[in-house]
């Protein structure tokens, strides 16, 4: 860390310092974004304020900002840095910042954070190598990722099926479920043929925004006994949140379905999934297809964080985005 600067960590006595620094720090954006209701900022402030990862910025020996960080096994969260006005400019976030990235590096970890989208620090954040790989209305979240690493085992069981990495060598298998799918499919905006589908599919091709090829596991699942390709399961580990589990496909053959194999294989899912600290899962279903509807509402995915298309002249089919929390909280982001 340079020489001029250090950190202490916060305390209750720092409240009505940070409460100020809040308001020199954020207040322009804030205002800009929902209006300024200082009665209910302030309320706001006091309800949430927590010490316990924040640190005092000192520059030069003055208490000039606070740095906000929260570790878990899949990686850094940035969660606040504010800076007093008259000490921006110098060159002290970007230092705490990159102190951040060098010991997420050297752990392998990813850093996220989420900031508003008019606040001009975006621009830093994109200069030191985060991505967008989510929004909402007013904010962007943002990424830098670590090393590689792996979320789910190459092969696991459930207690009919077992499910095991695709590649390219399974792109008839694949192409077969597809194929059996094309009703459901072509709902969705699908209009590739499924052997194209099958191939964008084991490529990685469609990924969220800012996505990587690694964070998504492409499932077979087979009975366990027969050994019959029964499907396919797609899931993204990471978006938008960096503790959100994304089920981008579950597709079973027809002949499979209404047997129970979907609603194991999505049990099995989420326990491992909470197991390594996810915090909730998601999923995007068609509003058109009822029968993926109720199986995913009977499931537990009964919140709604999203609407897309089908209004407005829109010429896309409308889908739901559909949240389930794996840890008892949910969290409070509807966006059309």
């Amino acid at each position: 860390m340079r020489s001029d600067l250090s950190l202490r960590p916060a305390n209750e006595r720092d409240a009505d310092f940070l409460w100020q620094l809040h308001c020199a720090a954020l207040k322009p954006y804030i205002q800009q974004t929902w209006g300024w209701d200082e009665e209910f900022q302030y309320r706001y402030f006091r309800e949430h304020f927590n010490p316990q990862h924040s640190h005092i910025i000192r520059y030069m020996g003055a208490e000039i900002g606070v740095l906000t960080l929260e570790e878990t096994p899949l990686g850094i969260t940035l969660s606040n840095i504010e800076i007093l006005p008259q000490y921006q400019g110098l060159g002290i976030g970007t230092a705490l910042i990159r102190e951040v990235l060098e010991r997420a590096a050297s752990r392998g970890l990813p850093v996220s954070l989420r900031v508003l989208k008019i606040n001009p620090a975006c621009q830093l954040y994109l200069r030191l190598g985060f991505v967008i790989v989510g929004e909402t209305d007013t904010h962007y979240w943002m990424r830098r990722e670590g090393a590689p690493r792996t979320f789910l085992p190459e092969r696991w069981e459930t207690e009919s099926c077992f499910l095991h990495l695709a590649d390219e060598r399974f792109l008839e298998q694949l192409t077969l479920i597809l194929s059996e799918n094309q009703e459901i499919l072509r709902e969705m905006g699908q209009l590739l043929p499924p052997h194209e589908q099958a191939l964008q599919a084991l490529r990685h091709s469609v990924l969220p925004p800012g996505g990587v090829a690694w964070r998504e596991s492409l499932y077979l699942i087979r009975d366990l006994e027969s050994r019959d390709t029964i499907g396919f399961l797609a899931v993204y580990f990471g978006y938008p949140a960096p503790d959100t589990m994304y089920i981008g496909s579950l597709y079973l053959r027809p002949v499979f379905q209404g047997r129970g194999f979907g609603r194991e294989i999505v049990r099995h899912l989420e326990a491992h999934a909470k197991q390594i600290g996810f915090r909730e899962a998601r999923i995007k279903v068609g509003l058109k297809n009822w029968r993926a509807l109720r199986f995913w509402t009977s499931c537990g995915y009964s919140r709604i964080t999203r609407i897309r298309g089908g209004e407005n002249g829109e010429n896309k089919p409308a889908a739901v985005e559909l949240q389930k929390p794996l840890n008892g909280e949910t969290r409070n982001e509807i966006k059309p």
